[in-house]
């Protein structure tokens, strides 16, 4: 084996990612600072107690009126089925669904033993929803970890505590809530949605109507207030003219009663603006042109009384319409002045404030972005200042530093919702300088957060915006070539992420500078994508030149120095000439010490790294010390569920596994434990954690548990071409894994005399598993990559070719060297190929010159020097029994090292 590096900007592993970046444009920029927690078991966590178990938005509408018999027809429903139930409520925008549904909620409280509203009009947004019960029964564990480990957390909460009422209001795609209602089958759930259509699967949807128009004049009335002056056929007239639409009875009636006029007088003033002055902008659409006939009495009024008011509110109307955080609002202006405006807007029910967030009805905001020539306070011009107005609030907002830093995750997810609903009403061409700015930023928080594809997308967005705004030589424009180049790289895109690199090297060199910072640092990013598409001697001269200029232009003992030099050892280890490496990483590691510390975070990853230098020399008797002390370290200064932390207690596994049957029992325990606290830290579906499963099949399969490591390795090559892409290299590790893990479960049902095991049936998979895996990577890393190497190495085992395996041999002596580790293992290959053939002679031939060639290559004492010389000595004792084909250094195993 052979592990991977350090990044400019993390550890990277082909077994664990660790993010632990300094430098902002790198994949995955977390500067981690905070130590992260292990969240407890779910079902051990009692839920909220007494009045405090829900998360309801609002207390319960005094103003309710009517929908008696919807109450009843609601609670009987959801009462007929126990203990799962599903209930879907849909109509008209402003129908009064969601009141329904939260009048519903604040009433049978005392039925349930928690009531959780969710926000449900994207897949995001039902996560964050999710996310937030664990952020409530767990507030200061919570925070470190991902939103998608919280919410999974919290299904299997709800899993585990029933009799819940979960509430999914404005829920906008079907496809989005299925999976989660799939999992929830304990309790009920509560639907609300503008979409009629396509929930059949899920239950029967109940559509609501206006109200009766004796409820209707009722609520109009009871909202104007007991100052207003109220005509109760007035009153009914007003109520018919807005169509019985309850927010816009509410908004009218808070409109009466803040002025004291009659309903007449304010029926006057409204038909100042009729409906077929709304018909072209809301085609098809009467409730929004109803509330578009509202808002011109409203908002007049508002603008007049207070222009910063109305400045506000079509501002919110370009965001998220739920949890908008006021503080958003602090660029305003005097705070005074801004919550004057605020409790202005909600006095005339605009806006509802839920402290500390506010709520802008999806109408009102529907209404606030759409142009009517005839209102000067929605005008083309008067919109796009909003919009602009938006975009300066949000980024304002973005919490401050070069680095993404745990103890900011919160605030990036209350951010993200506004951030992404901003971006999607905003037209890439309508793109200013400051949306290219937002867009970045998010690309680099969902990078983190190992939302590859999301990041790609904004990336590719804001350089293009850069390009059309700042021109393409600009150094933010080559900032974010730069970043979609580690975006593409994260992705195993190397065909689209080298070109770029290559490109922004050539342009930076040109506009700043050969010896400029940001230079050096994506002539670094080069270097190390040419090293993951297995171009070892394109990156050893590209890493020498850059650390050379990085001391002459930085010092000796900057970071990015430090950075450059444990990543040119890393390029010596991938080569194969451990001589260079081990010295270059003890170096690093020892001045890392002296000038940082003991315990600074860079230290821990600069010694982590010479341990995964150690291990692949053999030299196990350093290595495992160094990962033992650096996981206390780290556990000490980190926590034990930092991701760092998981890092270098992943690699003490794989360092145990080498040590054979003694360390075996104890690696696949911390596997499993990593396990577990990656899928809470990082989420379920991240890559780290992807390949930690992985890990821990590996582990699994050296320790005998063929069947559990196969539908591990089934399991993990599901998720990973679901989130990761089938051509991702992650993805065809784990492929070419479970191919392994098949012929070996055939070999040992084929040896036990039995089917149960696998068979021949496995053996024809696994080859067309390997096949598969090599046209694959052919085309996506090329002929001589070592994983193609791999792949061809481990096909030609399978058929015990000869041929094959002389192929493969010849290639690996011209691309990797004729000492290269992966070589040395094609060529005992080689020797098992000739001993099944019944050659032993040949075998022995062959063998012998692999132990020769380790010998001199690697030294006596390493480990595949004496898997060598003992299926050597094998060999001239004329055993006919096969050496297990997944020992120490078999071709097969996943690299595991990060660092």
């Amino acid at each position: 084996m052979s592990g991977a590096s350090l990044e400019a900007s993390g550890e990277r592993s082909a077994a664990v990612h660790s993010n632990a970046g300094i430098i902002s444009t790198g994949p995955g920029t977390t500067f981690y600072t905070a130590p992260a927690v292990r969240l407890p078991p779910a079902q051990t966590v009692a839920g909220p107690r007494g009045p405090y178990n829900h998360n309801l938005p609002r207390p319960p509408n005094a103003l309710f009126v009517g929908r008696d018999d919807d109450l009843k027809r609601l609670g009987t429903a959801l009462a007929a089925q126990r203990p799962l139930s599903t209930q879907i409520v849909v109509g008209l925008g402003g129908i009064g669904k969601t009141s329904l549904t939260l009048q519903y909620a604040h009433r049978h409280r005392a039925r349930y033993t928690t009531v959780w509203w969710i926000t449900a009009d994207s897949r995001d947004a039902i996560t964050a929803g999710l996310a937030a019960l664990t952020s409530r029964l767990l507030p200061d564990l919570a925070a470190p970890a991902t939103t998608n480990a919280l919410a999974e957390w919290a299904i299997t909460w709800f899993q585990t505590h029933p009799g819940w009422l979960v509430v999914f209001d404005n829920a906008d795609d079907p496809s989005h809530l299925a999976p989660v209602i799939g999992q929830l089958d304990t309790g009920h759930h509560l639907i609300t949605s503008r979409r009629t259509a396509g929930w059949h699967h899920l239950a029967q949807p109940v559509r609501l109507d206006t109200l009766h128009p004796d409820d209707a004049t009722e609520l109009l009335t009871r909202t104007a207030g007991p100052y207003a002056t109220v005509e109760s056929r007035d009153a009914a007239a007003l109520a018919a003219e807005l169509g019985h639409l309850p927010l816009a009875l509410e908004q009218a009636g808070a409109y009466i009663n803040n002025h004291g006029i009659s309903c007449g007088a304010y029926l006057e003033r409204l038909r100042r603006y009729p409906a077929r002055m709304f018909a072209t902008a809301y085609a098809g659409s009467t409730d929004r042109r109803t509330i578009a006939r509202v808002w011109r009495v409203t908002l007049s009024t508002i603008a007049d009384r207070d222009p910063l008011a109305a400045e506000i509110l079509s501002t919110l109307a370009w965001l998220a319409p739920d949890r908008l955080p006021q503080d958003l609002l602090a660029g305003f202006g005097d705070p005074l002045a801004v919550d004057d405006a605020v409790a202005l807007l909600a006095g005339y029910s605009m806006i509802t404030k839920m402290p500390p967030h506010l709520r802008v009805h999806r109408l009102v905001q529907a209404v606030a972005r759409t142009a009517d020539p005839a209102d000067p306070l929605r005008t083309e011009e008067a919109i796009l200042a909003a919009r602009e107005r938006a975009a300066r609030v949000l980024l304002d907002g973005l919490p401050e530093g070069a680095s993404i830093e745990v103890p900011q995750w919160a605030r990036w997810r209350s951010l993200r919702p506004h951030i992404e609903a901003f971006t999607e009403l905003t037209p890439p061409a309508d793109d200013t300088a400051d949306v290219v700015r937002l867009l970045h930023a998010l690309s680099r928080f969902l990078l983190d957060q190992g939302h590859v594809a999301q990041a790609a997308a904004c990336s590719e967005r804001a350089l293009a915006g850069g390009e059309r705004l700042l021109g393409s030589d600009d150094p933010d424009t080559l900032t974010s070539r730069n970043h979609l180049g580690n975006i593409y790289r994260a992705a195993g895109d190397l065909g689209r992420a080298i070109p770029l690199y290559e490109s922004t090297v050539a342009d930076r060199e040109r506009v700043l500078g050969p010896d400029h910072p940001d230079t050096l640092s994506t002539r670094n990013y080069l270097a190390n994508a040419y090293r993951d598409s297995g171009r070892v001697t394109w990156s050893i001269p590209l890493y020498e030149r850059t650390l050379a200029d990085r001391e002459r232009v930085l010092g000796p003992h900057h970071m990015d120095t430090f950075l450059s030099r444990n990543n040119l050892a890393s390029g010596y280890r991938d080569a194969g000439d451990l001589g260079r490496a081990v010295p270059l990483f003890e170096a690093t590691s020892a001045d890392a010490e002296r000038v940082l510390g003991d315990n600074h975070p860079r230290t821990l990853l600069f010694r982590n790294n010479l341990a995964t230098a150690y291990e692949a020399a053999g030299d196990l008797e350093r290595a495992l010390p160094l990962y033992e002390r650096t996981v206390a370290d780290r556990e000490r200064q980190l926590g034990g569920a930092h991701p760092d932390t998981l890092t270098s207690r992943n690699n003490l596994a794989g360092a145990l596994q080498e040590t054979g049957a003694s360390g075996l029992e104890r690696a696949v325990g911390l596997y499993e434990r990593t396990l577990a606290e990656s899928e809470l830290v990082l989420g379920p579906e991240h890559p780290r954690t992807l390949l930690v499963r992985n890990n821990l099949a590996d582990a699994l399969s050296q320790s005998g548990e063929c069947e559990r490591a196969v539908a591990t390795w089934e399991s993990v090559l599901a998720d990973s071409e679901r989130i990761l892409g089938a051509d991702h290299p992650d993805t065809l590790l784990v492929r070419g894994n479970l191919a392994a893990g098949l012929l070996e479960r055939s070999e040992t049902g084929a040896a036990g005399g039995g089917e149960a095991s696998g068979g021949e049936a496995d053996r024809e998979r696994a080859v067309a598993l390997w096949e598969s895996v090599i046209g694959d990577a052919r085309r996506v890393l090329g002929d001589d990559h070592p994983d193609t190497l791999l792949a061809r190495s481990n096909l030609a085992r399978a058929h015990r070719s000869i041929e094959a395996t002389e192929s493969v041999l010849a290639d690996c002596v011209r691309v990797l060297g004729p000492g290269h580790p992966r070589t040395l293992t094609t060529r005992r290959d080689l020797a098992r190929a000739h001993r099944a053939a019944g050659a032993l002679p040949e075998a022995i031939a062959v063998c012998g010159r692999a132990v020769r060639d380790s010998t001199r290559e690697l030294g006596d004492d390493h480990r595949l020097t004496w898997s060598m010389r003992g299926e050597l000595a094998s060999l001239r004792r004329k055993l006919v029994t096969m050496a297990t084909p997944y020992g120490p250094g078999a071709s097969h195993r996943v690299e595991r090292t990060a660092g």
